[in-house]
């Protein structure tokens, strides 16, 4: 009876990680999904479902495997200056520190050296990204004034709040110019690495 027992058990089958999509050869795990919902890596919507939260989450991590596995092929990994430490401490601060942040991958049963690779994958990759494309994400004036007509002034304007001159809000409107243009060009940046690239999604 015991050996009856023995054989069943190791006959069955036992879940050691579930893959959620493959990029070229390598996984995108669960666990990793797990680690980015945990100190929320990707940014969630207001009114997002969990699933819909699991798939932007899931969408976030191919592309940045991506952008890893194109700088590994180039041999850049090692040669981008990166913030780790920085990078670290802004997720640790968003967890509600240190102590909160251990709390909650001890509860889930994560580690922490996980989550420390995975964050300075994603440091290294946007570091090589805006050094790449800095001189692309210059805001022309013309985009300044349209920013400021359309979107500012129309906004102050219908909510019946006072309209600042451009001037004053120009630096800031340049900064929000520059990070959505540094977005569009990394978009593009990951919309050509997956159209040479096979990606498997099990999640959808």
């Amino acid at each position: 009876m015991l050996g009856l027992f023995l054989a069943i058990v190791l006959a069955a089958p036992v879940e050691v990680e579930r893959v959620l999509a493959v990029v070229g050869s390598t996984p995108v795990l669960a666990s990793d999904a797990e680690l980015a919902e945990l100190v929320q890596l990707v940014p969630r919507e207001a009114g997002e479902d969990d699933e819909s939260y699991r798939r932007a989450v899931v969408d976030a991590l191919i592309a940045l495997e991506l952008r890893w596995q194109d700088l590994s092929s180039a041999g850049m990994t090692a040669r981008v200056q990166a913030d780790v430490d920085a990078a670290w401490a802004a997720v640790t601060k968003r967890a509600g520190g240190e102590t909160a942040l251990q709390a909650r991958l001890a509860a889930t049963g994560l580690g922490a050296a996980d989550l420390r690779a995975l964050i300075g994958r994603a440091a290294v990759v946007q570091a090589y990204a805006v050094n790449r494309f800095a001189p692309f994400v210059r805001p022309t004036d013309d985009e300044v004034e349209t920013l400021y007509q359309r979107e500012l002034v129309a906004s102050l304007e219908r909510d019946g709040q006072p309209v600042p001159p451009l001037d004053q809000v120009r630096a800031s409107l340049e900064a929000i110019l520059r990070e959505r243009k540094l977005d569009a060009e990394i978009e593009r940046w990951t919309a050509e690495l997956a159209a040479r690239t096979q990606v498997q999604r099990y999640v959808r």
